[in-house]
């Protein structure tokens, strides 16, 4: 539906891109909601997966260093950002490795 959406207002979507709903929400098929995104910016935009047990994206707990870690993708690599005392601490890195890599497709949730 994004896909008919978008071309109603815009016309063809070019190769190699893709529909990106900025807030998140594959339903949200609002024209304001949608905009052109290569595959790695689509998946910038997406939420911390499931499996995540900090609560927080970019966050996980690094068992043999008792420390919480921050790591962000990109260009479909990992990047470690650092090891920190509190998980808010290593999101705090995440987001701002975010803004500055992934600009306006950060997702910080």
């Amino acid at each position: 539906m994004h896909r008919i959406v978008y071309e109603m207002h815009f016309g063809q979507i070019p190769d190699g891109m893709q529909i990106d709903h900025i807030d998140g929400d594959k339903l949200n098929n609002r024209i304001e909601n949608l905009r052109l995104a290569t595959h790695s910016q689509n998946q910038h935009n997406r939420g911390a997966y499931s499996s995540n047990t900090s609560g927080m994206k970019g966050v996980y707990w690094h068992k043999s260093h008792e420390k919480w870690s921050s790591a962000i993708r990109i260009d479909g690599a990992l990047k470690h950002l650092g090891l920190f005392d509190t998980k808010e601490l290593a999101h705090i890195a995440y987001c701002e490795a975010a803004k500055r890599l992934h600009g306006e497709f950060a997702r910080f949730k």
